[in-house]
């Protein structure tokens, strides 16, 4: 499956023209010296979450997309407007053909040797690191699971996020049920990893409700807390949806094409230390994001999105085995959303059990 990603760099940035629309959208002029400049695009999404502007409640990614004319986020319009490059990359093109397909209904795993090859790994990069992400995945990873103990954290920076369906219109609906929100997903994949004899304590504390702003603040809290309580952690996975809402009302809904159900696509993010936060563990935690898209690629080709490699920490600095899963998006159906969160565990548990 072809599919193009966009590569944005610094330099095609319009630093001066979204400097003005955070200014304006938000009225933080007296706040200028807070702001590091050039500001850049990840910023500018993030301000809200980060306490910048005094907690107004605005769509920043709508203003600045009216004032700019085109979604800054929307790959076809960056490529439109000459401002984003169009790549090419092949899902698992670049598997083997000696590479076994392991059945959808088998318990089996592959083993360290298979996915230590790297297979069919993809990444997009919105950092300045240059990155081997084979070299990183034919590497030992640098930490172990204990079998006899709690070892895997499953949590919600933003817990209430939910699926396509009546409980949700838009790109920013939510709900507290936590059997239609991203909490159901975090309950298959403990359900799953369990399976496989690897414990996980899963924290349901919800983040950004009633208040969206201070999201990724309280989760850390909640994460400092729980490696505290439970100290043989070693994994942790934050679980969310992606989401993307197209200038005609569709959702952005991503499928694992050849999937035996219905099932939504996963894209792992890692963070790094670009934006001058702490986090040693970052080529650590991107080593694990692709030993599970290498496993997942053998396992249930198509399942598995680029990996996103991203400027911000998004509190992936507590451990070594730290990464954001998007599994599905708002155009998903819950459903679509559990059968990936099942399928990426047991990627998971390939690569921590061998």
């Amino acid at each position: 499956m072809k599919f193009r990603a966009v590569v944005i760099t610094k330099k095609r940035l319009v630093t001066a023209l979204v400097s003005a629309v955070i200014v304006t959208a938000i009225g933080i002029s007296e706040a200028k010296s807070d702001i590091k400049y050039p500001i850049s695009e990840d910023m500018c999404y993030n301000m809200i979450d980060t306490g910048v502007g005094g907690g107004k409640k605005i769509n920043l990614k709508a203003t600045i997309q009216k004032l700019l004319g085109f979604a800054p986020d929307n790959p076809k319009a960056l490529i439109d407007k000459g401002i984003g490059n169009g790549v090419e990359h092949s899902d698992n093109s670049d598997i083997p053909d000696t590479v076994p397909i392991i059945g959808e209904d088998s318990t089996e795993l592959p083993t360290k040797a298979m996915i230590n090859e790297g297979n069919g790994l993809s990444l997009n990069n919105a950092t300045d690191y240059d990155v081997d992400l084979e070299a990183l995945c034919s590497e030992d990873l640098s930490f172990s699971i204990d079998p006899d103990s709690i070892s895997v954290l499953v949590m919600h920076t933003h817990t209430t996020e939910c699926y396509d369906g009546d409980q949700m219109e838009g790109e920013t609906e939510r709900t507290t049920d936590p059997n239609k929100s991203v909490v159901a997903v975090g309950n298959i994949i403990c359900d799953t990893l369990e399976s496989y004899g690897i414990h996980c304590y899963h924290d349901v504390s919800i983040h950004d409700y009633p208040s969206y702003q201070g999201s990724y603040t309280r989760a850390m809290q909640t994460i400092e807390n729980d490696l505290n309580t439970y100290r043989d952690v070693k994994v942790v996975l934050d679980v969310h949806r992606d989401a993307f809402v197209y200038e005609d009302g569709t959702k952005l809904r991503v499928v694992c094409e050849g999937a035996a159900a219905p099932t939504s696509q996963v894209m792992l993010v890692s963070g790094t230390d670009s934006m001058g936060l702490y986090n040693p563990n970052w080529r650590e935690n991107l080593k694990f994001a692709a030993k599970i898209q290498s496993a997942a690629n053998i396992m249930y080709p198509n399942l598995m999105r680029s990996i996103n490699l991203r400027t911000e920490r998004f509190n992936l600095h507590e451990t070594k085995g730290s990464l954001i899963l998007e599994v599905g998006s708002n155009g998903n159906t819950l459903e679509e959303a559990l059968n990936a969160g099942r399928d990426v565990a047991k990627a998971i548990a390939a690569v921590l059990v061998n």
